[in-house]
């Protein structure tokens, strides 16, 4: 595809979209203010990417507010490094960073901003004693005044109560009327908008374009909505209009499956980088050149260059061989990205390298909400079926096994999650390939992504390096041209 065409002007992407993608790309770039409904893995960030390089060759765009889950954040950064076409710059609360190669190209701004962060109050009072919320990273962004907002993961602002969703649809009407000129533009990106009907879509629309739906969540009900009575008249158990209410959301929205477009079973991988501590990584450097570090537990000691290796891999992970906890970092990250995971519907499949990283990641599993079940060498044949049965076919409810890697390499099938995330990947390639294919097979309709959380500068990378050297490799073997690991 050479290129895609709005109005006189033409864009020719950094990278070859799919056909969903161009059409979703064209769509929002006409509309403006638009929504992307594409199930996970079908590629919204490209696509709005490139609904970003299309307004800002026309002149419209050049600030651009990409508002997204904390633990997404990283993602946003890479997608904008392999699929934005033109100059940037980018910045997130703490950091700056650009790429600018062309000066005939126009240059873009863009903001990447936690959701958590941003949307986070603080209870202050005045003298008066009168009460206030201070929102001193929400005062940031709208000094900033972008012209579009992408808002990453709408469903998580389907409550019209809801302070992310309040605060956002206010701080879009505070620009706009201050503008004067309809911006900032917004783009709404979800796979699973509305888990619960209708209503999940009327905070999201609100927020893109508050003549749609109305400003009044009552208004919306009393026109759309039935709800029960007695014990249930809180609980929706129909809905009015419904062909009214479908016509309005397609005309400001496309919507993709992974069977519609063809990638169903296609295999999508990404990383996710880990800060450890400032303590930590002294102790890591100090173990890496004496072979020995002390910490408040006590004393991480190795006797040669590959316990050493183990022990590295172990702070890594944030935990000794005994299982005592040195630090939180990754299981705080895998807790972020498990939540994201679980508002989402997805089930899931954690493999980890110790048993401490296991019990850890069960632990997490549990914590989030999931159906839960643990997978290593204690596990009975019962329980260890039992696991394995619950991910044979997609489940009913979010579902998670957390597997010690040799222990779910083998032999079984788990389609029913299309989510693989590494707490810590294998050494060993038939591992670490058996592990892949767990997800995968005839039975998989869904496209299926593996999310391997990383500790730059660390054993981490050298590990991830080895699989690709294997996998070459096996590659060439096989005969096979195809890379999965490239990007990690």
């Amino acid at each position: 595809m050479d290129g895609l065409v709005e109005e006189t002007l033409r864009y020719t992407p950094k990278t070859e979209p799919f056909p969903h993608q161009a059409k979703g790309t064209l769509a929002a770039a006409r509309a403006r203010n638009y929504a992307i409904f594409f199930e996970p893995r079908l590629g919204k960030s490209k696509t709005a990417l490139d609904y970003v390089g299309i307004l800002s060759l026309k002149g419209e765009v050049r600030k651009v507010l990409i508002l997204a889950p904390k633990i997404a954040i990283p993602v946003w950064e890479r997608q904008i490094r392999l699929h934005f076409p033109y100059n940037y710059e980018a910045e997130t609360f703490t950091e700056q960073w650009g790429e600018n190669g062309n000066d005939s190209l126009p240059t873009v701004q863009f903001w990447l901003a936690g959701r958590e962060e941003t949307f986070r109050r603080v209870r202050g009072s005045k003298k008066s004693g009168k009460i206030f919320y201070q929102r001193s990273k929400q005062d940031i962004v709208e000094a900033w005044d972008p012209d579009v907002i992408v808002v990453d993961e709408s469903h998580e602002y389907k409550r019209p109560g809801g302070v992310g969703a309040q605060d956002l649809w206010h701080l879009v009407r505070r620009l706009r009327k201050k503008r004067g000129d309809g911006r900032p533009y917004v783009l709404l990106l979800s796979g699973t908008p509305n888990p619960k009907g209708w209503r999940d879509l009327f905070a999201q629309f609100r927020i893109m374009d508050d003549g749609i739906f109305g400003t009044s969540a009552d208004s919306f009900d009393q026109e759309y909505v039935i709800y029960g009575r007695g014990k249930r008249r809180w609980t929706i158990i129909a809905y009015r209009k419904e062909k009214k209410l479908d016509k309005l959301v397609r005309r400001h929205s496309i919507a993709a499956s992974a069977d519609e477009v063809g990638l169903a079973n296609e295999q999508f991988f990404e990383r996710l980088p880990v800060t450890l501590p400032p303590s930590v990584v002294k102790m890591y450097h100090q173990l890496v050149e004496e072979f020995m570090v002390e910490w408040e537990g006590g004393v991480i000691s190795a006797k040669n260059s590959g316990v050493r290796r183990l022990r590295l891999l172990q702070l890594c992970g944030g935990f000794t061989t005994q299982g005592e906890q040195i630090h939180s970092a990754k299981v705080d990250a895998l807790k972020s990205y498990l939540q994201l995971l679980y508002l989402q519907g997805e089930s899931v499949v954690v493999y980890s390298r110790f048993t401490a990283e296991v019990e850890a990641a069960h632990r997490t599993i549990q914590e989030v909400g999931f159906v839960s079940h643990r997978v290593d060498g204690s596990t009975s044949a019962r329980d260890r079926r039992l696991a394995i049965d619950s991910l044979a076919t997609r489940p009913s409810l979010p579902t998670a096994i957390a597997f010690q890697h040799q222990a779910g390499s083998r032999a079984i099938e788990l389609v029913g999650a299309a989510e693989t995330v590494y707490y810590s990947p294998p050494d060993g390639w038939v591992d670490y390939w058996q592990t892949l294919k767990r997800t995968q097979g005839p039975n998989q309709h869904r496209p299926v992504r593996y999310t391997h959380l990383v500790v730059p500068g660390t054993v981490d990378i050298s590990v991830i390096k080895s699989l690709q050297r294997k996998e070459d490799w096996h590659a060439d073997l096989m005969r096979n041209p195809r890379r999965y690991l490239t990007g990690l």
